[in-house]
């Protein structure tokens, strides 16, 4: 199992322990007496869930050591350290609030993995993390060398800012893409050039230059619902969609890549929680290029 591939899983487990942990609470709370053997089993689901994520971050460890190149992954990569994290730190308080030794100690080992893989993961991208000024328990990261190459998605970038992308439009709309939101992982851009051919008798066919063809663009990513993004920021995309409007597509770094069609947003849901809610929602979006001297009437 690859490196990348690891860390997701293990977000995903510890979301689901998450989850269990809660819900253990909540029926013991209601019924103490009654509801002995089912905590018991949610403990015992819970703390395997936790196991399994530690013993993933454990093996991502090792897997990083033979990883080709990681940084098309990188958003999916800190994402997916983040969920751990706070699904981690939800356990944490849950077990201090009930006294539960058992899963304080599960949820534990999985943040200790999660720091040593981190820490692995933070010197081979080049981060590198120093307390907080005036804070205890906190770090500001910052990137060198390799790092730079995905500074954007380090430090600050769980808040507002800084974006991947910007979309806007004409009716107003905004939409930034960054790990509070929906963050991509890779962008594929592809230009056509309209090319005709004409078939000659005992020759080569001839071609003809037509016209610069079009773009478009396809960004894909995943977003982790308990991680803070929500699960309706898809939701919100299909509404910009909808309009029929072309948006304004702006890079993090500045470079206007002009105006776009929003022409799909296709979206996998995984690891659902009881009510139907994702966890992990796998996303790609197309964006078709906007004839700049065309009037849309």
């Amino acid at each position: 199992m690859d490196f990348v591939t690891q860390i997701t899983q293990a977000a995903t487990q510890a979301s689901i322990a998450t989850e269990r942990v809660r819900g253990m609470n909540r029926v013991y709370e209601r019924n103490r007496p009654a509801s002995e053997n089912t905590v018991a089993v949610l403990q015992k689901l819970a703390t395997g869930n936790l196991d399994n994520a530690a013993e993933l971050l454990s093996g991502a460890g090792s897997a990083l050591s033979v990883a080709g190149d990681l940084s098309p992954k990188v958003g999916t990569i800190m994402r997916g350290f983040n969920a751990v994290q706070s699904s981690a730190g939800s356990v944490l308080k849950m077990a201090g609030a009930s006294g539960n030794p058992v899963i304080k100690a599960a949820a534990e080992s999985v943040t200790g993995a999660l720091g040593d893989v981190r820490t692995k993961f933070n010197a081979w991208a080049g981060i590198k993390e120093t307390p907080a000024p005036g804070s205890v328990g906190t770090s500001v990261a910052t990137s060198t060398g390799a790092g730079t190459l995905f500074s954007g998605l380090t430090g600050g970038a769980s808040t507002a800012t800084p974006h991947l992308m910007t979309l806007s439009s004409d009716r107003g709309d905004t939409f930034h893409f960054n790990l509070s939101t929906a963050a991509f992982d890779r962008l594929r851009r592809t230009t056509k050039y309209k090319v005709a051919s004409q078939e000659r008798l005992n020759r080569q066919e001839a071609l003809q230059a037509v016209s610069q063809g079009g773009e478009t663009i396809t960004l894909s990513g995943v977003v982790f619902a308990a991680s803070g993004a929500g699960a309706r920021q898809l939701d919100a995309l299909r509404a910009i969609g909808g309009r029929m409007v072309p948006v304004l597509l702006t890079t993090g770094y500045g470079e206007v890549l002009g105006r776009w069609y929003l022409q799909g947003v296709e979206e996998e849901q995984e690891a659902l929680m009881s009510d139907g809610t994702p966890r992990k929602q796998t996303f790609s979006l197309e964006f078709g290029r906007y004839g700049e001297d065309y009037k849309n009437v």
